[in-house]
């Protein structure tokens, strides 16, 4: 069945992508067997990484810190990165993110808890029919199209390593795992970086549909017009800056966000709960000046206590 990647899934209580975890529920994940360890290579540190956008300035670090206080003031702090402290299961992860492309939250759960209750194992989902893994993943949409991203997942997986797992990425770098998803059908950068970030443990800034409105809007990556300015000036074709796009954008909050606010600052800006999307979703505009947010030009106030979440 020659299909490609899925998309992204991660673990907080109150995160907006895929299937929803609570703090602590996390199983004790199995120890990897030779074969993994095998395919796996040791965990190295976090590379560095470059900005796409070679001499763009902004956001610089300041800009970060002082717009996350100010978010995290407003929608409570949602702790550091800790480097992988959560341990649940990669694949879990993966496939619930590929059900939360194209739906509701709510709807991707669902789906999430329908395929667990037809095949409680990632090996029985790996052996059935595609039909009956379609059936069960109907209510997040798109079922066709889904249904071949996770049995090639869960094959492939099983095929390198002799196991239904993605377990075998805690031993790999941050570059490593988005080599290694970004092979499959319906998974990008956004869904490699949750990974990285959630499961693994390299700090990793994801970005989805929000994070690319939200980093557009505050002028975090260069317009059209800077960029084709930019690039008349550029003296060699390396100098110049590619399109602006979610995976561009990717490379470039990646580089200039403080490792340690990636975490907070991605579900800040994710959560469709009790987060930025609340109050500033798809036809509304994030400004900041440096010392208020606003929203369509007013300033933002404190949500109400209903909206929030509590601090971790």
């Amino acid at each position: 069945m020659g299909l490609k990647r899925a998309a992204p899934v991660s673990r907080s209580a109150s995160f907006s992508h895929g299937i929803k975890v609570r703090h602590g529920s996390l199983k004790k994940r199995p120890a990897a067997t030779k074969t993994e360890q095998s395919v796996a290579s040791r965990k190295k540190p976090t590379e560095e990484v470059a900005s796409p956008f070679a001499g763009f300035a902004r956001p610089s670090a300041a800009d970060v810190r002082t717009l996350h206080t100010k978010l995290a003031n407003l929608f409570g702090d949602r702790g550091r990165f800790q480097g992988g402290k959560r341990r649940g299961d990669i694949l879990g992860t993966v496939v619930g993110t590929i059900l939360s492309q194209n739906t509701t939250n709510t709807n991707s759960h669902r789906a999430f808890l329908r395929l667990r209750e037809a095949f409680p194992t990632w090996d029985k989902v790996r052996l059935a029919k595609p039909k009956a893994v379609e059936d069960a993943i109907r209510c997040s949409g798109l079922a066709p199209k889904k249904t071949p991203w996770i049995l090639t997942i869960c094959r492939t997986a099983y095929e390198e390593t002799g196991r239904t797992s993605l377990e075998h990425l805690r031993n790999m770098s941050k570059a490593e795992v988005h080599a290694y998803l970004c092979r499959f059908t319906g998974i990008g950068k956004k869904t490699a970086a949750i990974i990285n970030l959630f499961d693994v443990g390299h700090p990793d800034m994801a970005v989805d549909t929000h994070v690319f409105r939200y980093a557009e809007q505050l002028g975090w990556v260069p317009s059209e017009r800077e960029r084709a300015q930019h690039n008349k000036k550029a003296k060699v074709r390396t100098e110049r800056w590619p399109v602006i796009s979610r995976d561009t954008t990717y490379f470039h909050l990646d580089a200039t966000f403080p490792d340690e606010l990636k975490y907070s600052m991605h579900l800040i800006w994710t959560d469709t709960e009790g987060g930025l999307p609340v109050v500033c979703p798809a036809r509304k505009v994030l400004g900041f000046d440096g010392r208020q947010i606003s929203i369509d030009g007013d300033v933002l106030r404190k949500p109400r206590a209903d909206a929030r979440v509590k601090k971790n």
